[in-house]
This record gives structure tokens, C-alpha cells and sequence, in this order.
């Protein structure tokens, strides 16, 4: 069975305590690396006290997209740590950032990867994983005289329409699960008589 993929609900923080170093994590939404990176340079701003600013995040419909940084603790202990966490929750289109604010009790490298790690799960939680749903766009051209019980069709099914050019004919463009598409299909056909095809324009995560 395919696993599914998920993403947060909403940004989220939480403080951790762990022998006398303050870990604030930190949870961001983000589509593009830009987005990513463009909130890491908002939390180095408004935390320029902090001994650290670790992160880790991963993009794309499968997480393909993923990047991590130490900010100048051991290598591969924090960054490594919050996308792993990342990774064992299949979570994509999500930014962790753990700042650390260093308490005088050294950690060592296991753990500081522990702190970070329970960091990053800790504001996981807290920002509520959602599963998404692997989704197809189409654009589909429909005669005037049968646009109303297509759009019937798309209602009942709770079909998102994304937009509508009025032309010769109508053409809708719409997102329908990957699953459902033989379905979407067989109805289309049957619609319009074979004499118009509609075209998939990609895939996205919802």
C-alpha cells in the first residue's frame, strides 16, 4: 500500500527546557525553498540573541526537495535530526526551526541530537499532521447546452473547480482525486458523446 504523504495544519511553537538550554521550536508552512528559507531569515532576525538557529524542511510531492542546516553545532547533530523527523512522519511542504539558547551544560553530540529531535517532534505535534490527497488538475471542454449537469456532476461529487473560460464551449478546470479519475472519465465521455477529451494539466498534493 502507497503511503500516504501529510503536511501541517498550522504553524505552531513550543519551548523545551533540557539541562538548562532553552529549545524553542518552530513550525512553518512552505510551498518553494524561497518560502523556506525567507522564514529562516525571520527567526535569525528576531532571535539574533540565540546560540543557534538549526533548521530542516522538505518540499514537493513526495518531499523531494529537502535541505538542513547546523547553524554551528556539531555537525550532524541538530539539522540532520529535525529532518528526520521530517522524513519518519512523511511530512512535506514543512520547515522546522529549533532555536537554542545555551544554558551552560554541554550536551554532547547524542545529546544535543536528542534535544533537537524531541524539539522538532514536540512542535509536530502541536501543529496537527494532515494527511493530503495526490491530486489530478484536468481541463475539460464542455458544450453550453450540457454545462449544467456537469456542474451538477462536479457538486455532487465535491469536485474542486478551480477556473472557467467561456469560449466556443465552456472549458472547467478542475482538481479530482487521482483514484477517482475512471470514474470522471466514464461520466465525461458519456457526457459529451466522445466528441470532446479533456487533458490533464499535472498533479498536486491538497
Amino acid at each position: 500500500m502507497e503511503k500516504g504523504i501529510f503536511t501541517i495544519s498550522c504553524e505552531s511553537e513550543v519551548t523545551l527546557e533540557i539541562k538548562r538550554s532553552r529549545f524553542i521550536g518552530r513550525s512553518f508552512k512552505c510551498a518553494i525553498p524561497e518560502e523556506a528559507l525567507a522564514s529562516v531569515e525571520r527567526i535569525r532576525e528576531m532571535c539574533r540573541e540565540a546560540t543557534h538557529n538549526c533548521w530542516a524542511y522538505r518540499i514537493g510531492l513526495s518531499g523531494e526537495q529537502a535541505r538542513y542546516h547546523d547553524d554551528r553545532e556539531p555537525p550532524g547533530t541538530a539539522g540532520p535530526s529535525i529532518l528526520d523527523v521530517l522524513k519518519k512522519n512523511n511530512l512535506t511542504n514543512t520547515l522546522i526551526i529549533v532555536t537554542r539558547y545555551f544554558g551552560g551544560i554541554k550536551l554532547g553530540a547524542g545529546g544535543l541530537a536528542r534535544a533537537y529531535r524531541e524539539a522538532a517532534k514536540s512542535v509536530l505535534e502541536e501543529s496537527r499532521p494532515k494527511e493530503l490527497r495526490r491530486m489530478k488538475e484536468i481541463k475539460a471542454p464542455v458544450p453550453y447546452h450540457l454545462l449544467a449537469p456537469f456542474e451538477n456532476y462536479l457538486l455532487r461529487e465535491r469536485y474542486e473547480i478551480l477556473a472557467k473560460d467561456f469560449r466556443e464551449s465552456a472549458v472547467i478546470i478542475l482538481l479530482i482525486p487521482v483514484e477517482k479519475e475512471t470514474d470522471f472519465r466514464s461520466f465525461y465521455l458519456n457526457l459529451v458523446s466522445g466528441k470532446f477529451v479533456y487533458s490533464i494539466l499535472g498533479e498536486k498534493y491538497v
